[in-house]
Parts: C-alpha cells; structure tokens; sequence
C-alpha cells in the first residue's frame, strides 16, 4: 500500500513587505514586457493605491493601461469586457491590483486573454488548455489570499450561481504582498476580510484534505487572526505590526486552502453572496461558527487546537468533543469584536431561499474537502442555524 499523494501549488515568486509596491517595475523588467494592463476598480483607483506601482512601472521603461471596470463578485459578463479591453490595449502583461474580486477578473480575464470561448466553458479544475498571459497579483486587503492561489470565481449571469475555476496555469508570476496597501480599507472591510483569512485557515485546518505543510500554515494564521484582527480593524497609522501580521496570515491562509481545499461554509456563502449580494468575507464571518459546531462531532481534536490558538484556556484532560466548543466560542467573541453581526437575519439574504441555497451548496466544489459529510437536510439546518442565531455552544460552556 502506498501513501497517499499531496498536491501542494505556489506561485512562482512571492514578493513581501511594506513598501513592496514600490519595487514592481523591477519584476515587470524581467517579463520583458511592454505594456501591463492594470486590472482594479474605482475604489482603488480613487483612493492613490495605485500611484506608487504604476510610478514603479513607468521607471521601468513600460507602459500601462488601467481598467477599473471590477465589480464585486465578478461576472461572465465582466470578465469578457476585461479580455476585450486588453486585447484592445496591446498589452502583454495583466496586474491585478485589489481584493479579491480584482485579482479574480484578472486571473478570469488573462483565460480569455489566451483561449477562445466563454469563460465559463472552463468551469471546473485543470480544464484551462492555453498558458495565460505574465501575471502579477498585488491584494489591497488582507483577505482573500487570492493573489497566491489557482482559483478563480465567476458569477454567471443567468444563474447568479458563483462558478469555481481552477487551475495551475492561473498561478502569479508573482505575488506581491504590501500590507502598506491595505491600510486605507474601511474599518467594515479590514473585519469582513480579517474574518475570510481566518473561515479559509479554519477549513483548511479541518480538511479531510489537509497536509502537514498547510495545517502548520492555517494554524499559524489562525493565532496571528485572534491575535492582531481588532488593531488592524482599528489601524489609524502608525503601528504598522497589526496590518503586516494580517496580510502575512491571509497570504499563509491562501496557501493553506490552496492545498487542502476549503468546506461547507465557502460552499454555503457562495450560494448567499451569488443569490443576494452579501459581501463574501461578510457571509463567511456569519457561517463559520454555524459551520464549526456543525463539525466539530467529526473533528474535536482540531477544534481544541483551534480554540487554543485562537487563546482559549482549553482543558486536554477533558474530552475533546467538550472543549472543542471552545473553538466556536472563541471565533463568535473575535467577530463580536469587530462589529460583525451575528445572523444572517442582519443582511440581505433571505429566509425562504433557503431550500434553493442548500441544493446549490451541495454541488458546490468547496464542499469536498468539509471533514463531515452533508446532505441537503444538513445544508438546509445549518442556513437555519445561521439566520436564527442557534449555537449549542451557549449550553454546553
């Protein structure tokens, strides 16, 4: 009987640090290239993240175009007029510059850039048959964690289903990491997207996937969340250490998931991000402890460790299936922290959707690597769950 094989993907070069920004002319050098088509949005733009990259480029010696046409949650639709709009730019390069729905229309765009056909002909994972253009992901959130993985995420617009693509050819040529960029997001977005860092790292932790490399990685992330989340939600400038630990942790939280895949609150959140709009860092803070406890009879030892790096005083004389409540506690109380709400009653989504919501959850590709298997009438209790409020937790500790 042989091990089982470990699939384990990075970037091929990883850039970071404050004031990385700065530096990206001299990578841009080495892709020979001519002209860098800057995918980003208004917000961006408007708020000078940009300057010092694009102040790098033209140093360089190369052009550039900027197309700030990103939406949240990016659709077919806008992907292809970003494929069209590079094409029609010349360029030979694509920067995405954002959070995550940016360096998703990027990594979206740079398929078409190089393969004919609708985007979403290449659903799914390895069905990307031509190498994308030179790329290069710089993430103005600490989130997502995008910039170093082979995932994309596109809505369609029939359905308003989100669609995974997945593949190692839409791995950066370099991940730039400058959490000097992160520092102008709103309070409300520094919380949803610190929350996001911490769903991926937890998921990963507790994947039937996971693998020693990612597991040390999410549980690292998970401290350094609980640990420097509410001072970078609260960053007025000045202390630079809490921002840098935060997009460090989403960087480390993207590689984890990278490898070891996701679960049922990814699952469930693309479901109520594509159907109503909730922010997805916001949809994943409210799942994860739904989703947690919902596990935890599966996986109490890696609840315990959680809860124990997220500062919880566990007891391991105790039974695991005991104190691993410790660990949905823990993140309810990091949330509460950061003024994340606690139901799904509190956002857009709706109660009667979710008979739909948990039917398109179970075909949802994240849901192959939850440690608990799940049906519809599982998806279906923890939705409930979720907009009611009910976590046993508050019982048993």
């Amino acid at each position: 009987m042989t091990d089982s094989l470990e699939l384990w993907n990075a970037p091929n070069r990883m850039l970071f640090g404050w004031g990385a920004a700065s530096e990206i002319g001299t990578y841009v050098e080495t892709f020979d290239a001519e002209r860098a088509f800057v995918v980003t949005d208004e917000g961006v733009v408007q708020a000078g993240v940009l300057d010092s990259l694009l102040d790098s480029i033209e140093e360089a010696g190369a052009d550039y175009e900027v197309w700030s046409g990103v939406q949240p949650d990016p659709t077919d639709r806008i992907v292809h007029d970003a494929a069209d709009a590079y094409d029609a730019a010349g360029a030979d390069l694509i920067v995405g510059v954002g959070g995550g729905s940016s360096i998703d229309t990027a990594k979206a765009a740079s398929i078409v850039a190089t393969n004919d056909g609708h985007i979403l002909d290449y659903t799914g994972s390895g069905n990307v048959p031509n190498q994308p253009p030179p790329s290069i992901y710089v993430p103005t959130t600490a989130g997502t964690g995008s910039e170093v993985g082979h995932w994309t995420i596109v809505k369609d617009t029939e359905t308003d289903i989100k669609e995974e693509i997945g593949d190692v050819k839409l791995l950066a040529d370099l991940a730039l990491v400058d959490p000097e960029l992160t520092a102008s997001a709103p309070a409300p977005i520094k919380a949803a997207t610190g929350m996001d860092v911490l769903t991926h790292a937890v998921e990963a932790y507790v994947s039937i996937k996971a693998q020693s490399q990612t597991s040390a990685l999410a549980l690292d992330s998970i401290e350094t969340v609980g640990e420097h989340l509410p001072q970078a939600v609260e960053y007025r400038g000045g202390d630079r250490e809490a921002l840098s630990k935060m997009a460090r942790a989403s960087m480390q939280a993207g590689m984890a998931f990278n490898g070891a895949g996701l679960g049922a609150v990814h699952a469930i959140s693309h479901q109520v991000g594509g159907a109503f709009g909730v922010p997805h860092g916001l949809a994943n803070a409210i799942i994860l402890p739904y989703v947690m406890e919902y596990n935890l009879p599966q996986a109490p030892e890696l609840m315990v460790d959680i809860a124990e790096a997220l500062g919880e005083d566990v007891d391991r004389t105790k039974p695991a299936a005991v104190e691993g409540y410790r660990a949905v506690r823990a993140v309810c109380r990091l949330g509460e922290s950061v003024r994340i709400p606690d139901t799904l009653q509190e956002t857009a989504a709706e109660r009667e959707a979710i008979p739909r919501l948990a039917e398109q959850a179970l075909e949802d590709g994240s849901l192959t690597g939850n440690p608990r298997t799940t049906d519809v009438e599982d998806l279906e209790g923890i939705l409930e769950n979720a907009f009611d409020g009910e976590l046993e937790y508050r019982e048993r500790l």
